[in-house]
């Protein structure tokens, strides 16, 4: 068993205006920027495991991906990962693994399929209470894990 992780992002966007995140503005002068990261659990072969999930979530003209499991962006003042709950509709989720069950006889096979969004928060401030207040504005308890960095 291995594991993959890409945290794609985009090549073109640059970080903004972090009070968009929150339901009312704060005065700190925060920006944010976003990826997604997938982890994947398989067995077979690795590389063409990869090659099949870059092929399947990387447009490779406006995005990048960093496979190192070392953070995507540097510089942060905090992360938020968060992901839908194991049993709630992951649409995503299923349209890869769909994706994935349809293609006959690949020379590997998914056993886990993770996709968090991570946001990162960049700026000064009291890192603990910033972190807490987006937390709760950006995610939903009744449907998403998270957990700050």
């Amino acid at each position: 068993m291995a594991t993959l992780t890409l945290e794609v992002f985009s090549r073109f966007q640059s970080a903004t205006d972090a009070n968009k995140l929150l339901y009312t503005p704060i005065a700190d002068k925060l920006t944010y920027n976003y990826t997604r990261l997938y982890t994947v659990e398989c067995d077979g072969d690795i590389d063409a495991a990869r090659d099949y999930m870059r092929a399947v979530l990387l447009d490779d003209i406006s995005q990048k991906a960093e496979e190192t499991g070392s953070p995507a962006l540097q510089g942060e003042l905090f992360s938020i990962c968060y992901g839908i709950k194991p049993g709630a509709l992951d649409l995503e989720k299923e349209a890869i693994l769909t994706n994935y069950c349809g293609r006959k006889e690949l020379p590997f096979s998914i056993s886990i399929l993770k996709i968090t969004q991570k946001v990162y928060v960049f700026g000064r401030g009291d890192k603990d209470a910033l972190a807490a207040r987006f937390a709760s504005d950006i995610c939903n308890p009744a449907i998403h894990n998270w957990s700050i960095n």
